[in-house]
């Protein structure tokens, strides 16, 4: 599925990662390049990795519903396996993309340069907060995609190191709803206001978040930004990383915040046996509550990361389309 090269390169097959028969647009064969900061594909274990189980199948969605996306942007590459899969999957041409480190950025630019059979692609990027290196370069964009972390960084920790900020958040200086804080999805809520005046009417903010949180705490996010919101579609996955993910959502959640929600890896595994992520997005809140007598604690979920044991989490999809401000 995937070979290492060298300590900074890794190879990728699109037809495996990706789910699809041949390619088009991209390469049939990814070479990525790696940077101390870059966060590493899951490509040996694809339920723990966010492109393939999750960004790949929204974009999927997407397209058979006859929705592409000529103009795309996606906040938090890593190395751009986002933006290519948005190239082949969804047509992409004007590419947009982001992070907070520029040695991600410049790796991310020669990513998807490098892969790309298409010609007719143009790339923006930059390296900072969320939207804010590519403003003024970007407009009427069809779909912005992000997959941002969540836990606020303890005083201690520092983003600027190895892949930190691939977890963790610096404290914002802006206003955030309550709940949004207290669920730890702030950057989600900062980046769909950040999107707004960047989308054209019609586009769409598709965040992908971790629902340790309830769907419905995850929906108002679109609502309280001024979109209308819908869940895509619905999946799960392995928690990568968990003695930081984990442990970081465990110490916010002895502090008061959360609950948040993890489960044990067999019953996500029967829960979503034979549901393609878009059935399971149109019946997300159903699933939600017949999970619930399974779900763990972060605090408990911790203890059996400790024991050597995996958990998972759902993962929901939040579609947030940008109306007319008639049809508000």
């Amino acid at each position: 599925m995937s070979t290492q090269t060298g300590k900074a390169e890794v190879v990728v097959s699109p037809s495996e990662f990706f789910q699809i028969e041949a390619t088009e647009r991209i390469r049939s064969s990814v070479e990525l390049e790696l940077s101390d900061h870059s966060y590493l594909p899951k490509s040996d274990f694809l339920r723990a990795d966010w492109v393939a189980s999750v960004a790949v199948p929204a974009f999927k969605t997407l397209a058979q519903r006859g929705f592409l996306a000529p103009r795309f942007c996606t906040i938090g590459t890593g190395v751009g396996l986002d933006a290519l899969a948005a190239v082949e999957i969804l047509q992409a041409r004007t590419v947009g993309f982001t992070d907070i480190h520029d040695d991600v950025v410049e790796c991310a630019r020669k990513n998807i340069q490098s892969n790309l059979l298409a010609e007719d692609v143009e790339l923006f990027g930059g390296a900072g907060d969320l939207l804010t290196p590519l403003v003024g370069k970007l407009s009427q964009v069809d779909v912005i995609y992000e997959n941002l972390p969540n836990i606020p960084m303890a005083q201690s920790d520092d983003l600027a190191h190895g892949q930190t900020s691939s977890t963790f958040i610096a404290e914002r200086s802006e206003e955030i709803p309550g709940f949004a804080e207290k669920n730890l999805v702030t950057l989600h809520y900062l980046a769909l206001q950040q999107a707004y005046p960047v989308l054209r009417v019609g586009g769409r903010v598709l965040s992908s978040i971790g629902s340790r949180i309830p769907i419905s705490e995850i929906l108002a996010l679109s609502g309280a930004a001024g979109y209308d919101g819908r869940v895509l579609t619905y999946t799960w996955k392995v928690q990568s990383e968990p003695d930081e993910v984990v442990g970081g959502f465990a110490r916010w959640e002895r502090k008061g915040l959360g609950p948040f929600h993890f489960y044990p890896v067999r019953v996500l595994q029967e829960a979503f046996e034979g549901l393609s992520p878009a059935a399971a997005g149109a019946q997300a809140l159903q699933m939600e509550n017949d999970l619930s007598p399974h779900e763990i604690s972060a605090v408990d979920a911790m203890a059996l990361v400790e024991k050597g044991e995996q958990v998972g989490h759902t993962v929901a999809i939040l579609d947030s389309v940008k109306v007319a401000a008639s049809a508000l």
